[in-house]
């Protein structure tokens, strides 16, 4: 597993990979990935995320019924949040399990990137069905589903906004 790429060359050159090779990664790069996934800032440290690593064949397949989104990679997690444990904002009863379960998963997808491999963010799935296929207990609210693989192509980010478009200053 070489991980030899800076922080800049990773969110500069991370791209969203939706085509992999059929090659499965090794225990070794999903633990690494796994890994910086907990290491992930959380609202008041609660650590509500839930990961759900998805390897067998046969789930991998019944998750096309939740989404066409998969890309047929051979590992997909899905990065959820248990409500039970999130910290909720009390001015406004905001959950912010939501904000901590992507948080981790863009650690996440860094991490991949940076050890050569691929994924990309995928929130356009069916809950219901996601969570039926996967017998999600109901305290336990998908956010996200990141296929990991090789990828078969290397692909420049989109076209990016100049920074005075998104920024202003007050």
């Amino acid at each position: 597993m070489n991980s030899n790429k800076t922080f800049d060359e990773v969110i500069v050159n991370r791209f969203s990979c939706r085509n992999f090779t059929a090659e499965r990664i090794t225990t070794e790069e999903l633990n690494y990935i796994l890994e910086a996934g907990r290491l992930a800032p959380t609202a008041k440290n609660k650590q509500s995320e839930r990961i759900l690593v998805i390897e067998n064949e046969g789930l991998l397949e019944r998750l096309k019924e939740a989404t066409p989104c998969t890309f047929d990679a051979k590992t997909v997690l899905v990065v959820c949040y248990d409500k039970n444990e999130c910290w909720i904002r009390k001015t406004d009863s905001k959950y912010h399990g939501e904000i901590d379960a992507t948080i981790v998963a863009t650690q996440m997808m860094l991490a991949t990137y940076a050890i050569n491999l691929g994924t990309t963010f995928v929130c356009a799935f069916d809950n219901d069905i996601l969570k039926s296929i996967l017998d999600i207990p109901s305290n336990i609210e998908p956010v996200c589903l990141l296929p990991i693989g090789y990828p078969k192509e290397i692909k420049p980010h989109n076209t990016r906004v100049e920074l005075e478009e998104l920024v202003s200053y007050k």
